[in-house]
C-alpha cells in the first residue's frame, strides 16, 4: 500500500517540476551575444596601427586611467619600406588612356613573445583616393582603416605585407590608325 502513494507523489513532483533542464534558456528569455571573450583557447589580440605602435585592447579599457600607444621594436617593426612611382598606358579604342600611378608598401614583422597563441590585428590608414592593393587583402574597412589579422605561435615571427596604390589619370592622347 505504501508503494500506491509513494508512485502519485513523483508524479505529482515531475509535473510541479521546471521544464527547463539545466544549462538551457527559459522560455521567452534570449541567448546573449557570444563574442568568444571567454574561451580559454581563443588567441589573445595585439593591436597595431600603420606605425608599429602597440595600441591599447578597445574591448579591454582600465578603468580610470588612460591608456597610450607604445613602441617596442622587439613585438613589431616595418622592413622594405618602399615608394615607386610610374606610368601605365593602355588602348581603348582609338584613345591611349595613361596614369601616373604611386605605390607605397612596407612590411610589417611581427613577433609573439607571449607563452600562448595571439592574433595581430594590425590597423593601416589608407588615404583619401587611394586603395590597398596588397597580398593578402584586409579582412574589414572600417572608415578609411584597413584591418589585417596576422596569427602567431609563441615565439614565432610573421611577416604581414601591405601595400596601397593611388591612380592620377592623365590626358588621354589619340592613338594613330597608321601602320
Amino acid at each position: 500500500m505504501l508503494e500506491t502513494k509513494v508512485f502519485p507523489a513523483l508524479l505529482l513532483l515531475s509535473v510541479l517540476a521546471p521544464a527547463v533542464a539545466p544549462g538551457q534558456l527559459a522560455p521567452g528569455a534570449t541567448r546573449p551575444a557570444y563574442n568568444r571573450s571567454d574561451a580559454p583557447n581563443a588567441p589573445k589580440q595585439i593591436h597595431v596601427d600603420e606605425n608599429c605602435r602597440i595600441l591599447p585592447d578597445p574591448a579591454h579599457p582600465v578603468p580610470g586611467k588612460k591608456q597610450h600607444p607604445f613602441s617596442d621594436s622587439t613585438i613589431c617593426h616595418l622592413e622594405s619600406v618602399l615608394r615607386s612611382e610610374h606610368i601605365e598606358e593602355r588602348v581603348a579604342g582609338n584613345q591611349l588612356l595613361r596614369s601616373s600611378v604611386i605605390i607605397q608598401e612596407h612590411e610589417f614583422v611581427l613577433q609573439n613573445i607571449a607563452q600562448y597563441p595571439v592574433t595581430f590585428v594590425v590597423q593601416q590608414h589608407v588615404p583619401e583616393k587611394w586603395f590597398v592593393d596588397s597580398d593578402p587583402q584586409p579582412i574589414a574597412m572600417e572608415g578609411r582603416t584597413a584591418i589585417f589579422h596576422a596569427q602567431a605561435q609563441p615565439g614565432e615571427i610573421v611577416r604581414l605585407h601591405v601595400g596601397m596604390r593611388h591612380d592620377n589619370p592623365l590626358m588621354p592622347k589619340t592613338a594613330s590608325t597608321s601602320p
